[in-house]
């Protein structure tokens, strides 16, 4: 018979719950993957992506969501109207990048590429704020503008640590971009949010029903 096992507490409780993220953001990665899949890639990325967040906002908040099923459901929920709600957002970043072509080396490279970071900026947040709040997608981009607006700071220093991180996946250790590419900067700006919401000036709309399993 084996004998009970003493609760871990302080700074080693910390320290486990820390070494938990590593595994769990490769599973997510890896249900991520498998999602963008099965919409056929391009359906499949933004259902993918609000589920990944949703299920990011459930562990940050101390839940224990079933991974497998509580993925698919979300999937499932925004499979129709994350279409339009992220997917059309996250085709306009080409909009971005065909006239930063089309200008570069004009004076008008310049503010194009201040208008993009400040347009990816914003769009950052969206994620978190669509798997966070039940809203209409223009209550959506004005929380996600208020969130990015009233902390700068933070959204600097996030751009430049997802900069790095994806940097460093991409030319020091490549075989970590299956397991932690998007999940890994998915939960840095996902606790960024967090934080933002926090601070938002008004009450923000409340938040999902849905309880972490």
């Amino acid at each position: 018979m084996t004998a009970p096992q003493a609760p871990v507490g302080g700074r080693y409780a910390r320290l486990y719950r820390l070494l938990d993220w590593p595994p769990r953001l490769a599973g997510l990665n890896l249900l991520w993957l498998a999602g963008v899949l099965a919409g056929g890639v391009v359906a499949g990325l933004s259902p993918a992506t609000v589920a990944l967040f949703a299920l990011l906002r459930d562990y940050q908040r101390g839940g224990h969501p079933q991974a497998w099923r509580d993925f698919w459901r979300h999937w499932r929920a925004e499979f129709g109207r994350s279409q339009v709600r992220l997917g059309l957002p996250l085709l306009t970043v080409w909009v971005f990048v065909f006239y930063l072509l089309a200008v570069r080396g004009t004076p008008l490279a310049g503010a194009v590429a201040v208008l993009a970071l400040v347009y990816l900026a914003v769009l950052a947040y969206l994620p978190p704020v669509l798997a966070h709040f039940d809203v209409p997608a223009t209550t959506a981009w004005r929380i996600a503008a208020l969130t990015a607006a009233r902390a700068p700071l933070w959204t600097l220093g996030l751009g430049a640590t997802l900069s790095l991180l994806v940097l460093a996946m991409l030319v020091a250790v490549p075989v970590a971009i299956p397991f932690f590419l998007p999940s890994a900067p998915a939960a840095l700006v996902a606790l960024v949010a967090a934080r933002g919401f926090d601070s938002l000036p008004a009450a923000p709309p409340a938040p999902r029903g849905d309880e972490p399993g």
